[in-house]
């Protein structure tokens, strides 16, 4: 009988989860829409949009003692991130937008339509990257585009690790509700990250 209760609240939790990773490319569906024709001068808006609409439904499932903040920097770490998960109560270095190491938890790169380089050349740069900002900052990373491009969803695995690199969907798959479990596999994984003691 537990088991079931159980496996009954799992199965309503992913189904929960599903409802929100169609809202969630639903509602980055408009964005493209609304700004679609406008040209790459609108890309950073339309990032940071996506970045709003991340943050909404991220926040939902995030632990008490944790906030997101959204285009910050890590102490000692040239690069802006689009979101950080930081304590609570975390403040920013004075007149700046980077916050103490000792205070962030997680960093989180995030894509509309997923990586530019050329293919051959993801696996390289992007496991380039994604080291050299775990050890810039001390701080484990996850990645999370919106889209990825069939042609480059692997490489982007191997560079960085599945439980590392989400998709919510993949060029050619289900564009309404996206790759299956997708969002709760992310969630799932930025829920270990934060209640881990190196975070």
């Amino acid at each position: 009988m537990v088991a079931d209760d159980v496996r009954d609240e799992n199965e309503e939790r992913t189904i929960d989860l599903m409802i929100e990773q169609s809202e969630i490319i639903e509602q980055v569906d408009l964005v493209y829409k609304k700004l679609r024709g406008l040209g790459k001068k609108w890309n950073r808006f339309r990032g940071n949009t996506i970045c709003n609409i991340l943050v909404h439904y991220l926040e939902k499932h995030l632990p008490n003692d944790v906030k997101l903040v959204k285009l910050a920097w890590v102490d000692g770490c040239p690069t802006e991130f689009d979101i950080l998960a930081v304590d609570k109560d975390a403040m920013p270095i004075d007149f700046t937008d980077a916050y103490p190491k000792k205070q962030v938890r997680l960093l989180m790169e995030i894509k509309s339509s997923g990586v530019y380089y050329q293919r051959e050349d993801i696996k390289n740069k992007m496991s380039e990257m994604f080291e050299k900002w775990k050890v810039e900052t001390g701080k484990p990373v996850v990645y999370l585009t919106t889209w990825e491009a069939k042609a480059h969803i692997k490489e982007v695995q191997d560079a960085i690790g599945n439980d590392t690199a989400f998709a919510l969907r993949v060029e050619g798959e289900d564009m309404i509700s996206g790759i299956f479990g997708e969002w709760e596999r992310f969630l799932d994984r930025v829920g270990s990250l934060l209640s881990s003691p190196s975070a």
